[in-house]
């Protein structure tokens, strides 16, 4: 029975990720459909950096999901309506809009003391950690444009010139299309409809993957994570990348173990790397979603691998730098002990009312 409801699960994973994709390949063709007037709105509204950037902050939290938001993202590059300057900024904001879920996890803990003490910390870690990536490298990029050029450049090289006429070409490219056009039947010629369905596909196909793959994965390994998967730093990043890869989601992957720092079975310490290989791991749906679109989509993907591996090389290295977020987060669920009113402001500052101020004062 048990190998049954197994087989039924992998069928079930594929069958969602093949409908993820005719999402992705839908929201591509309906955005490329409105034209040039729609691309001009969007290129507007990311042409401020800082605005792209906490739009991404925002549309994360609302989807509780960087992957989501990055696959779109990377479709809207693929459709020309943003260009990889805009999209860079909003991955960046993607990073930081992820650690919402794992924040408002620990928040459960809230009447347990050091119990939610353990768990705030070793949620807000990510938070600090995310942070202080965007504060080292979104001003970097604005001065020199480092993850702009890198990843064009590996574009290049790969698929030679880069435009969003090309296309790549496969049987699953085919077949993704044949899905996309059967969604548009549903659209009735509305474009407008055919991206409001794209997009809810998309984002409930993804929600699908991700709890089918977490009851698939995570009780095979929970029995094996303090023993061997966090035994060392190493270890516990590369558990990191595996385990997002496999689950589709760095909230989720980040959220699971919260609740097992708050219980002492895990340390900040034993956390801290594992949520940087999340972030490495989280990479490749969008990865896997420009692989139906075109190459200029993949080399706004490849932004997003190349900002969180930029982020861990500048970071985790130096001890100094290094123990900044277990610092701040330590210093942060200090303070949440003492009032239990601060994890609320803060959630509520840092991923509602910072960004929609930035935001509606940009727009």
């Amino acid at each position: 029975m048990r190998n049954q409801n197994t087989v039924v699960k992998i069928i079930g994973v594929i069958l969602c990720l093949y409908l993820f994709l005719v999402g992705i390949n839908g929201l591509s063709s309906g955005i490329k459909s409105l034209g040039g007037e729609f691309a001009k709105t969007i290129l507007s509204a990311t042409s401020n950096p800082m605005t792209a950037l906490f739009i991404g902050v925002f549309c994360t939290t609302l989807f509780q999901s960087s992957s989501t938001t990055t696959s779109i993202i990377v479709t809207m590059v693929s459709s020309g309506a943003i260009t990889i300057a805009g999209a860079v900024p909003m991955i960046m904001g993607a990073n930081i809009g992820t650690t919402v879920t794992n924040t408002i996890v620990s928040i459960g803990h809230i009447r347990r003391g050091n119990e939610f003490k353990r768990a705030f910390s070793a949620s807000t870690v990510h938070d600090f950690f995310n942070m202080m990536a965007v504060m080292i490298l979104f001003p970097l990029e604005l001065m020199f444009g480092m993850l702009e050029k890198i990843s064009t450049g590996l574009g290049v090289m790969l698929f030679g010139v880069l435009s969003t006429d090309q296309s790549f070409k496969s049987p699953i490219k085919k077949a993704v299309k044949w899905g996309a056009k059967k969604l548009e039947y549903l659209s009735f010629d509305n474009d407008i409809i055919f991206i409001v369905i794209s997009i809810i596909l998309t984002f409930f196909m993804l929600y699908s993957i991700v709890k089918l793959l977490r009851s698939l994965v995570l009780e095979k390994v929970e029995s094996f994570f303090d023993t061997y998967l966090f035994r060392n730093a190493l270890t516990a990043f590369i558990f990191g990348i595996i385990l997002t890869i496999m689950v589709q989601s760095s909230s989720i992957t980040t959220s699971t173990i919260v609740p097992l720092a708050g219980a002492g079975v895990l340390t900040l310490r034993q956390i801290y790397p594992f949520t940087m290989g999340a972030n490495i791991g989280t990479t490749v749906t969008a990865l896997l979603a420009s692989l139906t679109l075109n190459p200029i989509a993949m080399v706004a993907s490849f932004s997003h691998l190349f900002f969180n591996i930029a982020a861990i090389v500048i970071i985790y290295p130096v001890k100094r730098i290094r123990e900044i977020p277990i610092y701040l987060a330590e210093t942060m669920a200090d303070l949440a002990i003492k009032n239990k009113f601060i994890p609320i402001i803060y959630l509520f500052i840092v991923f509602f009312a910072l960004p929609f101020t930035i935001i509606y004062l940009g727009g």
